[in-house]
């Protein structure tokens, strides 16, 4: 089955999740759990009766027969079957590993075991307190397995849209900020498995989409600058507010400088007032200094925002004598000025 289809059905079987779940709420609200000790727990896990019932259930779980594994747990005591229960979802995490081990149906019955309201209490005495949890804990283990299927789903779908060219991130990546989280890091760790085609193609929509300029972080613009080597998204990266995705870049950059790429980005990334600090002394502490990286550092010392911040930079780096010879002989009062404003801040 190919995984539109599989996500069309997974779709269609929300209404019916739903619904289970409402029912099963319905069936269970007016039932007030019943409080057990953990010894209870521990023994009714360990009772024979649960043991045989959990390994005549497993072979309808592998075929995803649920209305006869149901059938032959819903008429067993509550006690039983909530152990019963719990440990299904312990096999169903382990069936999960295999190839295909997680299906649509599965994941019915999964989420369904998820909305069951607690059947038993376990009240624990501290130290002049009491807690009360629910003696088998399987509701959040079926669903974070749930959700994990999903994302694994919604991963394969991002990949296969972005290898035939028709992943729009501007709505792939819509939603609200968990949603947003979420895909982010689906796409992050989906990304370094793409053809370079496919990656060319995402970068191209960072300088033709405009709702692209919108994401919450740097996140998959870093990505993609990284994996493209694009300019344009560089350029973009530099120009919006830094934060720790950004800073991550220009670190592997400065990481893989003096390589040519590498060098001019650390170049452009100067622009951008919170990260030119690390930018410039990334450039200067090369060894030896570029000439592409000299040149430019060159000109800046005669810039009126960056030069005192440069000129410092290059003499506290030792590159006093070349900015004594460049004062020398430049006519610019503000390079000069720059030189002794540096000369003056050292020890």
């Amino acid at each position: 089955m190919r995984l539109g289809k599989c996500m069309q059905i997974g779709l269609l079987a929300v209404g019916v999740i739903a619904a289970q779940a409402t029912a099963q709420n319905k069936a269970q609200i007016a039932i007030q759990p019943t409080e057990i000790s953990q010894q209870d727990v521990e023994q009714v896990h360990a009772s024979q009766q649960v043991k045989n019932r959990l390994s005549a259930l497993r072979h309808y779980y592998d075929n995803s027969d649920f209305a006869l594994l149901e059938s032959h747990l819903s008429p067993l005591p509550p006690l039983q079957q909530e152990a019963v229960r719990s440990l299904m979802i312990d096999y169903a995490i382990d069936y999960a590993e295999k190839p295909n081990g997680l299906d649509q149906a599965k994941a019915d019955w999964l989420e369904a075991q998820a909305a069951r309201m607690p059947v038993f209490n376990v009240v624990e005495q501290g130290d002049g307190y009491l807690v009360t949890k629910s003696a088998f804990h399987y509701g959040a283990k079926a669903r974070s397995l749930v959700i994990r299927w999903q994302q694994q789903l919604l991963a394969l779908q991002m990949a296969e849209q972005a290898e035939d060219g028709t992943l729009l991130l501007s709505d792939w990546l819509a939603g609200d900020i968990q949603a947003q989280a979420t895909r982010r890091d689906i796409f992050l760790a989906q990304l370094p498995e793409l053809s370079q085609p496919a990656v060319d193609i995402l970068a191209e929509q960072f300088t033709s989409d405009s709702k692209l300029l919108w994401l919450p972080d740097n996140a998959v613009i870093a990505a993609i600058a990284a994996a493209s080597g694009d300019e344009g998204v560089y350029h973009l990266l530099w120009r919006r507010r830094s934060d720790q995705y950004s800073l991550a870049e220009l670190n592997r950059l400065a990481g893989i400088a003096p390589q040519p790429d590498a060098t001019k980005q650390l170049m452009a990334a100067t622009i951008n007032p919170s990260l030119k600090l690390q930018a410039y002394r990334a450039l200067i502490t090369l060894k030896p200094l570029p000439v592409a990286a000299r040149d430019f550092l060159s000109d800046k010392l005669s810039e009126v925002d960056d030069g005192e911040l440069v000129a410092t930079e290059l003499a506290r780096s030792g590159y006093l004598d070349w900015l004594e010879q460049l004062a020398s002989v430049s006519r610019s009062q503000v390079l000069q000025k720059n030189f002794r404003s540096a000369v003056a801040k050292l020890p």
